[in-house]
């Protein structure tokens, strides 16, 4: 009577269904990005382009690349990856010439709003812009920055350093 019981057949396709999909699972290649790498040395101020960068792949989440177009802030070697803390955020927020003071914004400042500093000491008012809005976090210890022309700088950095500033952020 044993050819009249069923047949393994379910068993044995199910056992190999399993081991191919846990197979699989294991050897089967990591996820990728494409990363920007410099292909000669990148100064500040230049922007990341095919002629100084080729994308090469990485895997997923080990790094951050910059995009094609984003402006340098610091010096990157031929052959060192292109990241987005390489990345000028504040290109063209900022004029030439103009120096970042770090103090703390009033909520919702963003890159690019017009302020206004007034040193509590003096009563001398600097207009400036925000450069750095700071971070969102309450437990942060992260100032923003406002940038502010030569002239008015050194006053309110002082101030800032002290604590005896006031800042007026712009509704428009």
């Amino acid at each position: 009577m044993l050819w009249l019981q069923p047949l393994p057949w379910v068993r044995w396709l199910s056992v190999a269904l399993i081991f191919v999909t846990a197979a699989w699972i294991e050897f089967r290649p990591d996820p990728t990005v494409s990363v920007p790498f410099a292909t000669e040395t990148i100064a500040p101020g230049e922007a990341v382009d095919q002629a100084n960068s080729e994308f090469l792949d990485v895997p997923e989440g080990e790094l951050v690349g910059a995009s094609l177009g984003d402006v340098i802030n610091r010096t990157v070697f031929a052959g060192e990856p292109i990241l987005t803390t390489h990345v000028d955020t504040n290109f063209g927020v900022v004029p030439n010439g103009w120096w970042v003071v770090p103090v703390a914004l009033p909520e919702g400042a963003q890159i690019g709003d017009p302020v206004r500093l007034v040193m509590l000491d003096s009563g001398t008012e600097v207009e400036g812009i925000v450069a750095n809005p700071g971070s969102d976090d309450p437990f942060s210890s992260v100032e923003g920055g406002v940038a502010l022309p030569p002239e008015g700088s050194t006053e309110a950095a002082i101030a800032s350093a002290s604590g005896r500033i006031a800042v007026l952020l712009s509704t428009g």
